[in-house]
């Protein structure tokens, strides 16, 4: 006997499952893995832990990954256990500038379905941890070179504040101590987003695996990893190059300095000099 919207010889239909949400996160600080590690839940699975990343396991659908360059990210974690975790991960930090940066994305288990890279989310037959590292890398990878899009657009922005103020008085205004503090921020801003965003090498579990692959490439098309760090990278050459500049205005400043404190110092000896031959000063005991 047929139920009501069924056919002869149709295929039952199947129940998809509801899409895993995935949140990211990214703060301005490297992180160490095993620290955020030890924030995660006690009941949660420590799937993987080295340097670079850390990767746990809630239940059988939840995971969530710490990278280290500065960001970390959670799929099908309820929302009370990352709010949970990043606030004890700001805590620890304690000198953010500003608030995590947050990122969404979704992925969605269809078993027999082809795995792909769709607009809103990632199809995929089941969710192990190397699909899992793939995903939030690249997710991780976004939302890190957003927040730092924001940190290089500012550095930008105060650079062209003292070019102009360059330009109308001839001058770079500021004790060197403030120019050198400055030019020191944006060194450790480069050195920052190549650390994050130097990941251009695809990740081992792709390279004999051409699903994971594929599933990898797409991830990159679809947040435009590539363009988008080329963008960021231009803007860091303008910075360097603009630093740069200033390293050699800083040093001519101090070259300067010392000429004159020498020219000061010969007049002051000359002066005494003189002063001994001519006016018969006596020298000192």
């Amino acid at each position: 006997m047929l139920r009501e919207g069924e056919e002869a010889g149709a295929r039952p239909l199947v129940t998809e499952a509801a899409p895993l949400p995935v949140r990211a996160f990214a703060v301005s600080s490297t992180l160490q893995p095993r620290v955020v590690a030890a924030l995660f839940a006690p009941d949660a699975e420590r799937v993987r832990l080295t340097k670079t990343i850390a990767v746990a396991r809630y239940g059988k659908t939840g995971w969530a990954v710490a990278h280290d360059f500065g960001a970390v990210v959670f799929v099908g974690v309820g929302e009370s256990e990352c709010t949970r975790v990043m606030k004890a991960l700001v805590a620890q930090l304690g000198s953010e500038p500003r608030e995590p940066l947050e990122e969404t994305f979704a992925v969605q288990v269809i078993p027999g379905a082809a795995p792909s890279v769709r607009f809103d989310r990632m199809v995929v037959r089941e969710l192990d941890a190397r699909i899992v590292e793939i995903l939030t890398l690249v997710v991780a990878q976004s939302v890190a070179m957003e927040y730092y899009e924001g940190d290089v657009d500012a550095l930008v922005g105060a650079l062209e504040e003292r070019s102009r103020t360059l330009a109308r008085d001839g001058t770079l205004h500021g004790s060197p101590r403030a120019l050198l503090k400055f030019i020191g921020r944006g060194m450790t801003m480069r050195t920052r987003v190549v650390h994050t965003l130097s990941l251009l090498d695809s990740p081992g579990a792709t390279w004999d695996d051409e699903l994971l692959d594929k599933l990898y490439r797409g991830l990159r098309t679809l947040f435009e990893i590539d363009e988008r760090y080329r963008a960021l990278d231009h803007e860091l050459r303008i910075v360097q190059d603009n630093l740069a500049l200033m390293v050699d205005m800083v040093r001519q400043r101090r070259l300067i300095l010392l000429e004159v404190a020498v020219v000061v110092f010969v007049a002051a000896e000359l002066l005494v000099l003189v002063g001994q031959v001519v006016l018969g000063w006596k020298a000192g005991p």
